[in-house]
């Protein structure tokens, strides 16, 4: 391997693997972060990334924390994906197939972080019905803390187009400085820190059921996963459930989705079939 073909993979977003994963695997995840994605000879592509064959790396790519490194390196397929959605992929990628996530030199574990499960649903649901619904799944330990008043939302509300305005603007700029860059030849991109994923803004309903905190507010990103489930949806409906175990987190997640018919994703943005999905491949049975 040639220093550029390197330094691409530490440059990154690179999903760091301990095994070579078989194409159809491969698929099989990006799959379930992207319903359209495909094969393009060796590689997949899909929500304008590419997720690039692996191939066989050294060590030292992830600071010698694993014996045997197959790097997939994910890039962007035109302009930058919306909310750095190629990085997010590589992250996915690697806590599925307990692997490490390398972006712009840094190495990180995606096991490390908090685990959530989003419920993403095509409108909000009605309060009463999710206040019996949670009561049904958690007996007497469901409970609603009170509501924001009406008068203290509404400032709020007035200076969202101006905060959606300055959004509009940076990612605008950011665009234009990634065009005039020759990416192939250096293999770096000068972007800001993608903001985590499970910090979704305006999370202000806050109910609970035993251990486990429920957050109800819109959901603004764009994942691949809701639009192949909701695509008539104009503004999507977050339901994040947080807790310390991550069986119960997606428990409840799933339950609440089929109550609701919604979506169940992992901070990634991958759909989440079954509670065991957000556990590290290490501790799934």
């Amino acid at each position: 391997m040639g220093w550029m073909a390197r330094r691409r993979l530490r440059t990154g977003p690179t999903a760091a693997l301990p095994a070579k994963p078989g194409q159809s695997d491969l698929l099989r995840l990006v799959m379930l972060a992207v319903p359209d994605a495909r094969e393009d000879g060796a590689d997949i592509v899909g929500a304008d990334v590419r997720v690039h064959a692996a191939v066989e790396a050294e060590p030292d790519l992830v600071g010698g924390e694993q014996e045997e490194v197959w790097a997939c390196r994910v890039t962007a397929e035109g302009p930058l994906p919306y909310d750095y959605f190629d990085r997010i992929l590589a992250e996915g990628l690697a806590f599925r197939l307990g692997g490490l996530a390398v972006c712009r030199g840094e190495v990180s574990d995606p096991a490390d972080e908090s685990l959530t499960a989003g419920v993403i649903l095509p409108a909000p649901p009605v309060e009463e019905e999710l206040r019996t619904l949670l009561k049904d799944l958690g007996g007497d330990d469901a409970e609603a803390e009170p509501h924001e008043e009406p008068g203290e939302v509404e400032p709020e509300a007035k200076a969202e187009p101006e905060v959606e305005a300055a959004q509009d603007t940076v990612e605008a700029d950011e665009a234009t400085a990634a065009a005039e860059e020759d990416v192939e030849s250096d293999g770096d991109k000068e972007e800001e820190d993608a903001a985590p994923v499970d910090e979704a803004p305006e999370l202000k309903d806050v109910y609970t059921v035993g251990d486990l905190t429920i957050h109800l507010g819109p959901e603004r990103r764009r994942l691949p996963a809701t639009e192949d489930f909701l695509p008539y949806a104009t503004e999507l409906t977050l339901i994040d459930v947080r807790g310390d175990d991550p069986l119960k987190v997606g428990a409840l997640a799933l339950r609440l989705s089929d109550g609701l018919n919604g979506v169940v994703v992992d901070r990634w943005g991958f759909r989440v079939d079954k509670p065991e999905d957000l556990l590290p491949k290490g501790e799934q049975a």
